[in-house]
């Protein structure tokens, strides 16, 4: 093999200017993989994941997309404060109410086919994920490292725990390593009018995606040129875009409304998105980064220190800094960096391919107890007590709000079932943290102090559900008998949700 690196600044044998340190390969050792086995090792390899994963994450897997998208379909279920205020995009819960309006016309109301369908399409997303990112880096570094790349992010555990669950960050990463395959790296090659589809359906999704799309359409506008094709034809896509979203948005909401301009609204204008919790400024640097790429954050640091002068690092990292700013920080949020990570690890660990087969074995080792445990043993309980209760008596959730899924995995109309609520402080005009404070939801008032909430409950429920921490409230109430407990987690962040779930039943049901 040989190479010649290049500057930015120097001319191509097109006599092109390159766009940072480029590298003109001859690899003839390193024929392509086959596409279409790609796919099916992929896909097969995502499904095996989404079917066999029993845990739970956050509640916005279900709330934010499977509750909405089997509202949509079969007519009922929890619909979140997020929904009713007009606040999301349509986009992603269609997809899974493609998956759920096939279930019902195939199975009827089947409560399996309804469960599998969201994972079967989990599994789907994630494998156009992979592979696209194959394609990418094939493209925008060489073979080599496309297939290192694609390695690193089938045994990253983050990933078997993550990728495949329904939160609109798996999806909106989904559209932009499509992006990333189509934008114009080089003056010559790449599709931008394909990639700006893709690019402004991120941000229809999570508006914050623009970060790194204003940060690379800068970099092309100074690497190209501005022109009035570009201007004009970028401006009719957008609108074009827009204008297809909001009939969608139309049907899904039954009104006219602009849903970027209400997230926008609530997270940045009103800054409301501190009552679900604030994080420090180093967040995602000391517990996210490291939790989404786990065995490869050496080579992640390793990486960075030679391939600053890469503009999608560069828009990357421009992207990481300005999350950081946002109070309201989670994992998740920056889970469209992923693929730029584990680019930039493979690209190192290609440089230092002596250590490449014996660091795969060791990561596999690794990875494989941390996967396992994430995806079949820690917070598998609010998933398996919904198997256990029964549907035709009444239950009273006294968990924080939303710590399982709903009709997603219930899937019956009947039921007369309730939890606690988290409804946010929608009637201030600006949030900031002394009155986000203190204002109280209904999950708030509860544990500030249960045994003056329950003396409000006028119909108390033939089963009562909560977490350990509050077993000794329970024995307060002689009326009731713990009549199931069921594992939940090992460890957990929030010690209201600690330990096992408990189940009591009125006297009369037992």
């Amino acid at each position: 093999m040989s190479q010649v690196r290049r500057r930015r600044g120097e001319k191509n044998q097109a006599n092109e200017p390159l766009l940072v340190e480029d590298e003109v390969q001859t690899d003839t050792g390193s024929l392509a993989l086959s596409l279409p086995g790609v796919i099916i090792v992929v896909f097969l390899f995502r499904l095996v994941n989404a079917l066999t994963t029993r845990t739970f994450f956050q509640a916005d897997e279900y709330y934010q997309g499977l509750e909405p998208a089997h509202n949509y379909i079969f007519g009922y279920g929890y619909v979140t404060w997020e929904w009713r205020e007009y606040l999301r995009s349509s986009i992603h819960p269609l997809v899974y109410a493609v998956g759920y309006k096939i279930v019902q016309v195939a199975f009827g109301d089947h409560l399996n086919s309804v469960i599998v369908a969201p994972k079967i399409i989990g599994a789907i997303l994630a494998t156009i994920a992979e592979v696209y990112l194959y394609k990418f880096v094939q493209v925008y570094k060489n073979e080599r490292v496309a297939r290192i790349c694609l390695v690193l992010s089938l045994i990253n555990p983050f990933n078997w725990y993550f990728i495949t669950r329904a939160f609109s960050n798996s999806f909106e990463t989904v559209l932009i390593i499509i992006a990333f395959k189509y934008w114009p790296w080089s003056n010559t090659k790449g599709r931008y009018y394909i990639s700006l589809i893709f690019a402004i359906l991120s941000c229809i999704v999570r508006p914050t995606n623009g970060m790194i799309w204003m940060f690379l359409g800068l970099e092309y506008i100074f690497r190209v040129g501005i022109s009035t094709k570009l201007v004009l034809g970028s401006a009719i896509e957008i609108i074009g875009v827009l204008g297809i979203n909001t009939l969608l948005d139309y049907q899904f909401y039954g009104k006219l409304t602009f849903p970027v301009y209400n997230f926008l609204e609530f997270n940045v204008f009103k800054n409301l998105s501190i009552f679900y919790g604030v994080a420090p400024w180093h967040f995602y640097l000391v517990q996210a980064v490291p939790i989404m790429t786990m065995t490869l954050l050496p080579f992640l640091i390793l990486g960075l220190k030679w391939q600053l002068r890469d503009p999608l690092v560069q828009a990357g990292l421009v992207m990481l800094v300005g999350f950081s700013f946002i109070d309201h920080k989670e994992f998740r949020f920056i889970y469209p960096l992923q693929p730029i990570m584990l680019m930039v690890a493979a690209k190192e660990i290609d440089k230092k391919w002596r250590v490449r087969i014996r660091w795969i074995a060791l990561a596999m080792f690794v990875n494989v107890p941390i996967a396992f445990f994430l995806t079949q043993v820690n917070e598998r309980g609010v998933l398996d007590i919904l198997t256990y209760l029964p549907t035709d008596e009444s239950v009273g959730f006294l968990t924080p709000c939303h710590s399982t899924p709903w009709q997603s995995h219930i899937h019956d109309p009947s039921i007369n079932w309730w939890f606690l609520t988290c409804e946010p402080p929608l009637h201030l005009a600006s949030g900031t943290l002394e009155n986000v404070k203190e204002y109280r939801d209904e999950s708030d008032k509860f544990y500030d102090d249960p045994v003056t909430f329950l003396e409000t409950l006028s119909d108390w429920p033939a089963r009562i559900v909560v977490f350990s921490p509050l077993e000794d409230l329970m024995a307060q109430y002689p009326t009731y008998t713990m009549c199931h407990r069921i594992f939940n987690s090992v460890i957990h962040w929030d010690d209201r949700r600690s330990g096992d779930l408990l189940v009591y039943c009125r006297d009369e049901v037992i």
